[in-house]
């Protein structure tokens, strides 16, 4: 960043490095108020005021930065909690926590069969759910997120009847 214009705004250079050729933009940090998308990255540090982005995901499930087991990571999963995301319709309840099918089925999205997984690993295979794939993202890594319906059609949920 030049010091003379101050913090980036992602859109106001001409040359602007996240501006889109059709005019859109895309992000180099997905943080949001509410949860919108899931970041396809392990952490970005920009050696800015952008500061470091970790997502949530990447630091609960990997708290140590190696790889889980498959008991490791339904625990972790669980300690999660619940957000409603912004997205899908209608709106769902957390009571009674998360059922293991839910564990069960994002594992063998992530896994496979396999024992462990690797943070890299699950980036692979979120990143293998987008239908944009972006080949090189914001920074040459892959895609850098999933919206719920990519992530839920992975998955083999319905994102598109109501959920109530």
């Amino acid at each position: 960043l030049d010091p003379e214009v101050g913090a980036c705004c992602h859109s106001a250079c001409s040359d602007c490095e996240w501006r889109l050729p059709d005019g859109g933009y895309r992000f180099d940090v997905l943080k949001a108020t509410k949860p919108k998308w899931v970041p396809c990255y392990l952490r970005r540090d920009f050696g800015d005021e952008r500061g470091c982005h970790e997502p949530r995901w990447a630091s609960a499930l990997f708290p140590g930065g190696g790889e889980v087991t498959r008991a490791q990571f339904g625990e972790a999963l669980a300690g999660l909690g619940f957000e409603m995301p912004m997205g899908p319709r209608g709106s769902v309840g957390a009571d009674g926590g998360m059922p293991e099918s839910a564990a069960d089925a994002l594992w063998a999205w992530l896994a496979g069969d396999g024992d462990a997984l690797t943070p890299e690993g699950a980036r692979t295979r979120l990143q293998a759910m987008a239908e944009d794939p972006q080949a090189e993202g914001a920074v040459g890594e892959g895609p850098d997120h999933l919206v719920w319906k990519e992530f839920a059609k992975a998955l083999g949920a319905k994102p598109f009847e109501m959920i109530v």
